[in-house]
């Protein structure tokens, strides 16, 4: 391999590094930027999504190498482990259809968006079904299982409509800032 070309992958590599790093960085820290959900204040949104899904957009693989770091780095400052599994599978729920369909739909984007808002709400509801009345059990916040689920039952149409409304602000501003920026994305190789 001649010096020229090593030096060009390396200069790409640094690229790619940089660009996936810089943008892990601004999800975490947009992460603590948080504005509650009026309807249900428990309920917070952020724009830490906006990062991942412009790195899904440019490859699945860079949102990819993103989560680790996006998941263990709030816990290490102090956020619930269970509260941010929950946040990355709703945040990997969101920008992988995005992606996927956006490379499919490149003059529709809306159809991706759909998707994408779709697959969040359907995924987070079930994961609350599931994942909420044994919390409150677990915070003390219910007695019997049967008291939290008939809240966490309560509260779908809201939870429904945050994770809509969060993954339509999230695609609507990674889909204006890749269009943007995306001559500047490095190329996945």
């Amino acid at each position: 391999m001649s010096a020229v070309s090593k030096q060009s992958i390396e200069l790409s590599s640094l690229r790619r590094f940089a660009y996936v790093s810089s943008l892990t960085a601004l999800a975490v820290v947009l992460r603590f930027f948080e504005i509650p959900y009026p309807l249900a204040p428990f309920l917070k949104y952020d724009i830490s999504g906006v990062p991942l899904a412009l790195l899904a957009l440019g490859s699945i693989r860079y949102a990819l190498m993103a989560v680790p770091a996006y998941y263990l780095v709030p816990i290490a400052l102090g956020s619930d482990a269970i509260g941010m599994a929950m946040k990355v599978v709703a945040e990997a729920s969101t920008f992988t259809p995005l992606s996927l369909f956006a490379r499919r739909a490149v003059k529709r984007f809306w159809v991706a968006v759909a998707v994408a808002l779709l697959c969040r709400s359907a995924v987070m509801m079930m994961l609350n079904l599931f994942i909420t009345p044994y919390w409150g059990l677990m915070a003390g916040w219910f007695k019997t299982y049967e008291s939290a689920l008939k809240y966490t039952l309560a509260i779908m149409p809201h939870v429904f409509v945050f994770n809509s409304t969060i993954a339509l602000i999230v695609c609507a501003l990674a889909i204006i800032t890749f269009k943007a920026v995306k001559s500047y994305i490095p190329e996945v190789k």
